[in-house]
């Protein structure tokens, strides 16, 4: 019953091309207007930052955006719960990848993959895209010692690492982390105003847009 994902990076300012993705993305529920609960934990719940994303949505197709409260003062895991339970699909939204994975339970983690598989669509956009990956990497001591960067769990809803919006500087996160994942493995970059489908049976639908990172002997390499 499982349904595609639709995995976005975004663009400046909205851009025509995200606009045109998210009302692909909502197609998938199946219904005229679906209903959207709101992931905002990678921006601390920030409700100005979700009123970005409401309007785009709704212009999508959506009939309704509701937060579903998972972090900061008005965390409510019962509510949220019963918020991510009622909705056609889950909207994961950007900010920070490591805050947006360490506000979720492992309770809700259990819930969000029991959705998935039940047919609930889900979303990403930025570091809600990269949330839904398998792992992203973390630097205990940044500055000092970036060599000490380690990898940590995401949903794992794709078997793969996905970067967003880093075609300027060359991926770097994206690098690491497939070059921690181990030799063989492959990572995508998804460029400003692309997205990643992901198809039914959790596969990446194949996309020339993507920027492909594959480990090569230890080594991270670009194709």
């Amino acid at each position: 019953m499982r349904r595609k994902m639709y995995l976005l990076a975004g663009g400046p300012g909205g851009s025509r091309r995200t606009a045109e993705q998210l009302k692909a993305a909502l197609q998938e529920c199946g219904t005229a207007h679906p209903s959207i609960a709101y992931i905002g934990t990678a921006s601390d719940d920030d409700r100005a930052f979700m009123n970005w994303f409401v309007r785009p949505l709704v212009k999508a197709g959506a009939s309704a955006v509701t937060l579903a409260p998972l972090a900061g003062r008005h965390a409510d895991e019962a509510k949220a719960a019963a918020v991510l339970r009622s909705s056609d699909a889950v909207f994961i939204s950007g900010g920070e990848v490591e805050d947006g994975i360490r506000a979720l339970s492992p309770a809700i983690r259990s819930l969000l993959k029991e959705l998935l598989e039940s047919g609930t669509v889900f979303i990403g956009l930025s570091a809600g895209t990269i949330m839904q990956g398998k792992a992203w990497p973390h630097w205990p001591d940044e500055d000092a010692h970036p060599e000490n960067a380690v990898l940590f769990d995401c949903l794992g809803f794709a078997d793969t690492i996905f970067d967003t919006h880093a075609e300027s500087e060359g991926w770097p996160e994206l690098r690491k982390a497939v070059e921690l994942a181990g030799d063989g493995f492959v990572g995508y970059g998804i460029p400003s105003g692309e997205m990643a489908v992901i198809d039914e049976q959790g596969i990446l639908i194949p996309n020339p847009n993507l920027v492909r990172c594959c480990n090569e002997g230890g080594s991270a390499v670009i194709r």
